[in-house]
């Protein structure tokens, strides 16, 4: 049987998540803080691990945080992660898997700085801190086959080639580099001073300097351009 792509249970992931963010958010007067005006604040600085769904399905990654203002900071984060083609459907069969078309498997591991902001710090109580992120830089692709092309065809000749599962090929790739960027909007939950937890919600696009050949020449040329939308957790300690 298929299994279904993520793509297509995505949108409603994303709207029964927004959902729930939205009814969390509770407006309150302005508040006192430990923090003087314009000094970064307790909540600004950390680190932490990052678990993401995307449209090619799950990723892990991690953070670092730096106060910068009272309400705004430095961000650096990396993860790791498989590249799909949207059209891609696994199909099981006589305890077997197997994917029509697919050419090469994709790693990608994003390593990009930016800033978030804090949203409506003087409106909203600490246990609710929503933020907007921009983020941007490299990223390492690592492109590995498939199948074996025994015949240098590029497409998969059932019966006369092997294919590789995702583990075993990846000594056979080849490294590929891009740029990437992220705009998502989120929030942290809690009033620990310690420990943060929160979600994210955003886009992300990364734009490889070579193709990247996922599906067979003939069902689609080589892609430069990735794009998802992403749903993040994240878990961390403030510093």
């Amino acid at each position: 049987m298929p299994d279904r792509s993520a793509s297509r249970r995505f949108p409603l992931s994303i709207v029964a998540v927004a959902a729930i963010v939205l009814t969390c958010v509770r407006p309150a007067g302005a508040q006192g803080t430990d923090d003087a005006p314009g000094e970064p604040e307790g909540y600004g600085s950390g680190f932490g691990a990052e678990i993401l769904l995307t449209n090619s399905g799950f990723g892990l990654g991690g953070y670092y945080n730096r106060s910068m203002t009272d309400a705004t900071s430095f961000m650096a984060e990396f993860s790791l992660g498989a590249g799909k083609d949207e059209r891609e459907l696994k199909f099981f069969r006589f305890g077997s898997s197997y994917i029509p078309k697919k050419a090469n498997y994709l790693l990608m591991m994003p390593i990009q700085l930016g800033a978030t902001h804090r949203l409506f710090r003087d409106t909203i109580e600490d246990n609710f801190r929503p933020y907007v992120q921009v983020t941007a830089g490299p990223t390492f692709g690592w492109e590995y086959p498939y199948f074996d092309d025994l015949n240098r065809n590029g497409e998969y000749d059932a019966g006369e080639e092997q294919t590789y599962d995702s583990i075993g090929a990846l000594p056979k790739g080849e490294l590929r580099f891009g740029m990437g960027g992220t705009i998502a909007i989120g929030a942290h939950f809690g009033s620990s001073k310690r420990v943060a937890q929160g979600i994210r919600i955003g886009y992300s696009v990364t734009r490889f300097f070579e193709g990247i050949q996922l599906l067979e020449p003939q069902v689609q040329e080589a892609q430069h351009v990735f794009g998802t939308p992403t749903i993040t957790l994240t878990f961390g300690r403030l510093i």
